[in-house]
């Protein structure tokens, strides 16, 4: 059998591992379109009623901002729970009797939670792209999801949402601990790129501009802060996708160097 063979063996034996009960279906793809389209139609509510200031309405580039925040993290712990999973319940060991090839188990984890994650990030753009506009036309209808910014977020939200899902398989592999792997992940995010606005001066903003998060966000197509540092949002979303994969790598050799010694 060739490589690909073997593969998608792998793909088809994660596929199938996610059955109807798994807490992806009822838990994590749920709450990945729920929570950013709820708090979309909650502050778009509010600025009707005028219970708050809208500040003008909402603009295309900046109207993934709450799928970014909570989407791409929720769906990437589908991924990292499986491969935790996988140590956790010594089944990691099977996998390999099975499949030497020790790299085609996270490989395989990522196509298959990569493509739902894509999907998933996909889908719930594309409604409130579209739909936001016809529901709250006085608030949103500035919002075009067929503009260049919407086919720009159409295309990056997803492939950043993959990316976040290599990032955090590779930890896994690395650590196989979810809730640490998480939190390395989110305090990256929420604490040390965060701290590095209150940097003072020109180094600050140097800081700030290499922020993996932040160039990522600006290379899916959102409104971002800081200004490009490698040649605009190609560039951005290039620099983050190279941080993330050799995250990703470092933990599928990790994998192979541990089969080499145990053989």
């Amino acid at each position: 059998m060739t490589v690909l063979s073997h593969l998608g063996r792998a793909v088809r034996s994660e596929s199938a591992k996610l059955s109807w009960r798994n807490s992806l279906w009822y838990a994590v793809v749920p709450l990945a379109v729920l929570i950013p389209v709820s708090l979309n139609f909650g502050i778009a509510k509010a600025t009707e009623s005028n219970t708050i200031n809208g500040g003008g309405g909402m603009y295309t580039n900046n109207a993934a901002y709450w799928i970014l925040v909570f989407s791409t993290f929720i769906l990437m712990s589908g991924g990292v729970s499986s491969m935790c999973a996988e140590f956790k319940n010594n089944t990691i060991e099977t996998a390999f009797v099975i499949q030497p090839r020790r790299w085609m188990l996270p490989v395989a984890k990522l196509i298959v939670f990569g493509v739902i994650a894509a999907v998933t990030a996909l889908m719930t753009t594309f409604v409130i792209l579209w739909g936001f506009p016809n529901l709250f036309p006085s608030i949103w209808g500035r919002v075009d999801a067929f503009s260049a910014d919407g086919i720009r977020l159409l295309f990056g939200v997803p492939v950043f949402t993959v990316l976040i899902c290599a990032l955090g398989l590779g930890l896994s592999a690395l650590v196989p601990k979810p809730g640490l792997v998480v939190m390395i992940i989110l305090l990256w995010k929420f604490g040390i790129e965060v701290f590095a606005t209150f940097i003072p001066g020109d180094l600050g903003l140097f800081v700030q501009r290499l922020s993996p998060f932040k160039n990522g966000e600006l290379g899916a197509g959102q409104l971002s802060t800081i200004k490009s540092l490698f040649g605009g949002q190609n560039g951005s979303l290039l620099y983050f996708a190279v941080l993330c994969l050799i995250v990703f790598v470092a933990g599928t050799v990790r994998l192979s160097v541990s089969d080499m010694k145990g053989s």
